[in-house]
Parts: C-alpha cells; structure tokens; sequence
C-alpha cells in the first residue's frame, strides 16, 4: 500500500514542483479557468475509478461460478457501479451548462434594455 501512494506522488510530483509557474489570479475568469481545470481533471480519475470498478465487478461476476449468492452480489456491484457512473457523467454535464450559461468575459458588448455597457466604462443611461 504504501508503494502505491508512493508511485502517485511521484506521478503528481511535476505539478507540484512547478505550482508557483501557474500564474497569479488576477480576476474572476482565472479563478474559474482554474477551478474548472480542477474540475475537469478530478471528474476524468473520478470516472477511470468507476469504469475500473465496474470491470472488475464483471470479472468478479463472470469467475464467480454457479454460485448463485456470489453472482448475484457480483450483479449488484455492477450495476451500484453503472448508476454511480451515470451519476458522475451527469453531474459532470450539468456543470458544464452552468459553465456555459454564466460566462465571464468581459470583452463583449452588452445592451440591457436603454442602458448601454461597454468594457472599461461605466454605464451610462441613454
């Protein structure tokens, strides 16, 4: 077990040494480009982890013999392991739409009814 932890800190040892290259948060879009990043890469070893376990649970399953207890636990295993996966990929989509729906940047012109904002400026009513 503790070769395991081990290997993945010298897996995760690259990011951790140049963290301070990352770059400062200036504003709110570094903030979230950041924890989207975050995000994203937690929810990819979220859904390895879940694939992998339902791998195995199908290995489990098909080894099991005729066993009929141990099968049916096997099938339980896998399909907890298929709502979990559903799961995860949904949560994983209905961030992505919040992404989407609230974008931060600051670079477009936005016209809200007779009030007119542009980057940089402050609103004026027209």
């Amino acid at each position: 077990m503790k070769k395991i932890f081990a290997a993945i800190a010298l897996a995760f040892a690259p990011a951790i040494a140049s963290a301070q290259q990352l770059g400062a948060i200036n504003n709110i879009n570094d903030v979230t480009a950041k924890f989207t990043s975050i995000l994203n890469t937690t929810t990819v070893i979220i859904v390895a982890v879940a694939v992998l376990w339902i791998i195995i649970n199908v290995v489990r399953y098909l080894v099991g013999g005729k066993d009929s207890e141990k099968r049916k636990e096997g099938g339980m295993r896998i399909l907890f392991g298929v709502i979990g996966l559903f799961v995860i990929i949904s949560i994983w989509g209905l961030v992505s739409i919040f992404k989407n729906s609230f974008v931060t940047n600051d670079t477009a012109r936005q016209n809200v009814g007779n009030v007119q904002i542009q980057p940089g400026t402050v609103p004026q009513i027209q």
